[in-house]
């Protein structure tokens, strides 16, 4: 899944568009386009007998269009004898299929087409078909005439010689807009465009022997872990995956993960003060605040608060019913979500998603990237988990809350509590607590800008009381039967990035978070 694009891309003169700056646009009512965001240009293994194609488009409405391929390999040029025979496949279309279907809430449509010649080759998505398989040099006007509108393409190469083909496919089609890859030492596997700003990835799966790499559009290597979720990994019908300067993640009993590094396990219940940022000139502020009740302290209750403007705008949910309600500008409260939030002159929040999983966008007025992202996932009677993002570090300094934390938060182990956990086979696990003291509002959740049912809501649940000793709630026994709930939903602890998850969801389920839980934890990964 890719953020909604709009028409009116701008292209510089490697044919890049900018598609973050369109994503900017789609705020202002621009008709509309459509992109595409995922595919496997050559799956590891056999060949396959169909493909997945993901596309991006307005939420919520019909499509009806074309996907076609040219063909890149051999010689633009004729030649003689093996020459000759390369360049007649030069400039065909290759395949062409019709593709139709309705994109969901978040505006995504993955649709299946037949095999995929292997790469090299630009694929196309455009309003028609060709005719035929014609080649482009014959009668281009004829070509572009049959497809109509050009939404989008992107170029495939699998050598150094064919990368150059692909400007030569794209010229001779008037420039329509797209992308060609840079080669990055072979022909990759799987190829998405970041959930967020739309730039596009390429994945070269070594197979389960290796690790698979990520390069960027001209072929330069990227960290995997920069990443979230696993670029690695197909994510078709879900959100793709993010690229990102800082991410935070509160998850669970709470867990939570901030910018400096940080990682603890939250002990006390009440208000506190997530995320704010706050920026001087232009004035932009928005505050996340969180509510975190019961014994378990799991969170109950999100409250987004944009206090730009003269009047500040609201956005809430709670885990009671998982539906999120707006109050802008000090009117009634909504149950009517719109896709961008009315806020202060020089900000914007911008909201994709169901009631279930929502991501949420924050702006400031000419950035075409946003300032934050953050990921809300409920589950309804259980709890909320949510990740943030932050693209660019310049804004790093404006933070402060539970997620900012400290870039040395690494080595400051002396400053934190230790829960340790037992297991029937003599290891133990290791949580770091803290109660967050500095971090707790006392105000009601109706005074931070709450609705009075919601506070109603969190109060109810409120027992007043400190968390019970992990020892005295989950024995060894009843911990392994834990780890084998959270095996079965994430697999095993076998790399960093996943081993604190499992420890987190280990505890959750061991301390009366139950299979939910771990369910909940493998759906935050992957979102």
């Amino acid at each position: 899944l890719l953020a909604l694009g709009v028409s009116g891309e701008k292209c510089d003169e490697s044919n890049e568009c900018d598609i973050s700056s369109h994503l900017h646009l789609a705020t202002k009512g621009i008709k509309s386009s459509y992109l595409i965001s995922e595919f496997q240009p050559n799956p590891t293994g056999l060949q396959e007998d169909s493909h997945k194609i993901e596309l991006s488009g307005p939420p919520n409405t019909a499509f009806q269009g074309c996907i076609w391929c040219v063909e890149a390999d051999g010689s633009p040029t004729e030649g003689a004898g093996a020459v000759a025979a390369s360049a007649t496949s030069y400039g065909k279309v290759d395949r062409f299929n019709p593709v139709s279907g309705t994109f969901d809430a978040n505006g995504v449509l993955t649709v299946t087409i037949p095999e995929l010649e292997n790469p090299s080759f630009t694929m196309f998505l455009s309003q028609s078909c060709p005719t035929g398989n014609v080649n482009i040099k014959d009668d281009t006007a004829a070509l572009l005439a049959a497809v109509q509108t050009i939404y989008d393409s992107i170029g495939v190469p699998d050598s150094v010689a064919d990368a150059q083909n692909l400007p030569r496919i794209r010229t001779t089609l008037n420039n329509p807009p797209g992308t060609d890859l840079g080669y990055m030492g072979t022909e990759p596997k799987l190829v998405f465009r970041d959930a967020t700003d739309g730039a596009l990835y390429q994945v070269d799966d070594q197979g389960k022997a290796s690790p698979s790499f990520i390069f960027d559009t001209h072929g330069n290597q990227v960290a995997s872990s920069q990443f979230d979720p696993d670029p690695r990994k197909t994510t078709f019908g879900v959100v793709n995956p993010t690229r990102f300067a800082d991410m935070a993640v509160v998850v669970g009993d709470p867990h939570i993960q901030n910018l400096g590094g940080g990682h603890y396990m939250l002990l006390k219940e009440g208000s506190f003060s997530v995320w704010h940022f706050s920026l001087p000139q232009p004035h932009v502020e928005w505050q996340i605040f969180a509510h975190y009740s019961g014994h378990q302290s799991f969170t109950k209750g999100l409250l987004l608060v944009d206090a730009s403007g003269s009047e500040p705008s609201s956005l809430e949910i709670t885990s009671e019913r998982c539906e999120w309600q707006t109050n802008s500008n000090s009117k009634e409260w909504s149950s009517e979500v719109p896709e961008v939030l009315p806020s202060g002159p020089s900000s914007r929040m911008r909201l994709i998603g169901n009631k279930n999983k929502k991501r949420i966008e924050l702006f400031i007025a000419d950035e075409k990237d946003p300032v934050a992202t953050l990921k809300v996932m409920c589950r309804q009677g259980r709890h909320i988990d949510m990740k943030l993002y932050m693209r660019n570090e310049k804004w790093t300094p404006f933070v402060t809350g539970q997620l900012k934390g400290q870039k040395d938060e690494k080595d400051q182990e002396d400053q934190k509590h230790k829960l340790s956990m037992l297991s029937s086979d003599k290891s133990t696990l290791q949580l770091a607590t803290r109660d967050d003291p500095e971090f707790e509002v006392k105000k009601t959740w109706a005074q931070l800008g709450g609705s009075p049912p919601a506070q109603q809501y969190l109060e109810n649940l409120d027992e007043h009381g400190e968390k019970a000793h992990f020892s005295l709630v989950c024995g060894p026994q009843a911990q392994e039967e834990a780890k084998a709930l959270c095996q079965k939903h994430l697999g095993s602890a076998d790399s960093a990035r996943q081993s604190s998850y499992f420890e987190e969801c280990v505890y959750d389920v061991c301390a009366g978070g139950g299979e939910v839980a771990a369910e909940m934890t493998a759906e935050m990964l992957k979102f």
